[in-house]
């Protein structure tokens, strides 16, 4: 339409015929705020132009809009993604102090057991008494559960012997 008013005031400019003069009239300004075309035909193509330009802005805006909302979704899922990881790295950290600390502890255990014994009874058979205190433990915790445990008759310290009776 811009255009529209750009010619006509080009032809009002040109215009060498006096019409407005001869009846007295002054032209200030000129807009055009409409028009229609004089050829029905040329009416029916210039409506189908306007309605196929009009529908496919509207499927690309409609386009447009689904690639931000998919868009929005994937920088969702990688802040999603890098929580995730964070949190696993945290969790990692925690177990590892965890078991760092729970391994000074059975150090601790260790090492003031053996240095009690070892004046007492010396360090190899206050080790294996430390060995033997583990088995223990290990045949109660298996014991309050439903598992089976099977010995070798090293780990039991079992051994077989024949006695003859006479």
């Amino acid at each position: 339409m811009g255009e529209f008013n750009k010619i006509a005031e080009q032809v009002h400019k040109d215009d060498q015929s006096g019409f407005y003069k001869q009846r007295g009239v002054k032209i200030h300004s000129l807009e055009v705020t409409g028009y229609h075309c004089a050829d029905k035909r040329t009416a029916s193509v210039l409506n189908d132009i306007i309605q196929e330009t009009t529908n496919r802005i509207n499927r690309l805006q409609q386009q447009e809009s689904q690639n931000e909302v998919q868009l929005r979704e994937i920088q969702g899922d990688i802040e999603e993604e890098k929580a995730r990881a964070q949190l696993l790295e945290i969790q990692a950290q925690n177990a590892e102090a965890r078991a760092e600390m729970e391994g000074q502890a059975e150090a601790q255990r260790v090492r003031s057991f053996l240095e009690a014994l070892d004046n007492t009874i010396g360090m190899d058979k206050a080790i294996g008494l430390w060995q033997t205190l583990r088995k223990e433990d290990a045949l109660r915790t298996i014991s309050e559960g439903e598992a089976q445990l099977y010995f070798t008759p090293q780990d039991a310290n079992i051994s077989i012997e024949r006695h003859t009776h006479a």
